[in-house]
């Protein structure tokens, strides 16, 4: 039976859910037909014959009846059926086509380099924070609180716990202050000779505990010099004054 082109025009979506080719080889080359399978029961196509029915239409395509539509192939299965038709398809790969062993290691990341310690910070509330991870910090910011007679800072956040409450008891930070103006002059002269000789022979370190250690400077040359140790220990996550005297 052979259908109009003018019918084919008519065919459905929902009728036509395959289309194979085949090759059949000639003297000169290949010559390619389709084959379209439509559900039994497509009356506007004219097609009510059997299942199984073939009918050829003008452009040589085959349009055959059947009861239910084949199911669409998967790729495994269509490479299959390509290798027993000894059809070249694109190869369906189910792992890697290379191997992980020989490829070089991922480079481990970039690690960011270590925050700049800032010893004194100035929020913008106009409070100051103080931090010294070097005993040499901690003398500098006593040296800066003794220069500018601003204690406040210092007494609160560098002083050892043990000290600050002997303070407290004795009264706070004024008493402190109070001693702190009092040898002013002595202090100035103690800190700066202790900070320009900090790496030199005349600063003598002793430890005291574990976590806390005693500097001495050598006062044979410098007999006039009021104050001669200073105690540093390390708690609360850094380093405070422990004792001067």
């Amino acid at each position: 039976m052979i259908l109009h082109s003018r019918t084919t025009a008519l065919f459905s979506h929902w009728f036509v859910v395959a289309l194979t080719s085949a090759f059949t080889l000639s003297g000169l080359g290949c010559e390619q037909t389709k084959t379209v399978h439509v559900k039994r029961g497509a009356g506007m196509l004219g097609l009510e014959g059997d299942i199984g029915q073939d009918t050829v239409l003008e452009d040589g395509s085959h349009v055959v009846v059947v009861d239910e539509l084949p199911m669409k192939k998967t790729a495994i299965e269509k490479a299959a059926a390509a290798k027993k038709s000894n059809e070249i398809v694109d190869p369906v790969y189910t792992a890697p086509p290379y191997s992980l062993a020989g490829l070089p290691p991922a480079p481990a990341p970039k690690k960011e380099p270590p925050k700049e310690l800032k010893l004194r910070e100035e929020e913008r509330d106009g409070s100051i924070t103080l931090r010294a991870a070097l005993p040499e910090h901690v003398m500098a910011h006593f040296l800066e609180a003794v220069k500018t007679q601003q204690y406040g800072p210092f007494y609160s956040q560098m002083l050892s716990a043990e000290a600050h409450q002997a303070y407290e008891r004795a009264g706070g930070e004024a008493v402190f202050v109070e001693w702190a103006e009092k040898h002013r002059k002595d202090l100035l002269v103690f800190l700066n000779r202790m900070g320009s000789n900090w790496s030199g022979s005349e600063v003598v370190t002793e430890r005291v505990s574990a976590l806390c250690m005693r500097y001495r400077l050598d006062r044979r040359n410098l007999p006039d010099i009021r104050f001669e140790v200073v105690e540093i220990i390390n708690e609360q996550g850094g380093l405070r004054l422990a004792m001067v005297r």
